[in-house]
């Protein structure tokens, strides 16, 4: 994950808005794609991926750790509500382009919901401004992710195809 952490750093930095908030964030797409991919076990890689690279300067071990458990935990409940909903089964076979942007407005959402419910009980103060920007950065991020997944999937199982 630290990867895809720098590499959000180097290519959108000018579109960071503040130390939490990012107008794309490439990892709210990793996640959700950790999620499709590894279902629960995923929750525990997110939640020490995200312990690892929480930011040091800000925060305190508390903060780290319910920010680290939002983050693992926000993908994996978006993808299993919207997986069952949508009838989606453990292959991904029937995920297509209506499933993921539903996938991805909910994920975008809910994350958003959360984050700023905790920012509000810790009293972060985080404004609606922030809201909107974390909720385009995420469905951003989420968006391009999942664009390269889905086309990953479609070359996989075109190549099983025609080499079958």
């Amino acid at each position: 994950m630290d990867i895809f952490f720098k590499l959000n750093i180097i290519v959108f930095s000018f579109l960071e808005k503040s130390q939490f908030v990012k107008l794309v964030f490439i990892l709210a797409g990793v996640r959700l794609v950790s999620m499709l991919l590894f279902n629960a076990l995923g929750v525990i890689g997110l939640f020490v991926g995200a312990l690892i690279t929480s930011p040091i300067v800000g925060t305190n071990l508390t903060e780290a750790l319910i920010i680290s458990l939002i983050s693992a935990l926000n993908p994996y409940l978006s993808v299993l509500i919207t997986k069952r909903l949508l009838h989606v089964d453990k292959l991904l076979k029937k995920l297509h382009a209506k499933e993921l942007i539903l996938i991805a407005l909910f994920s975008a959402l809910f994350n958003c919901l959360s984050y700023h419910f905790y920012f509000g009980l810790s009293n972060l103060h985080m404004s609606w401004e922030s809201f909107e920007n974390m909720f385009i950065g995420d469905l951003l991020g989420i968006t391009l992710v999942l664009f390269i997944f889905s086309l990953s999937l479609k070359l996989m199982r075109k190549s099983k195809l025609t080499s079958a």
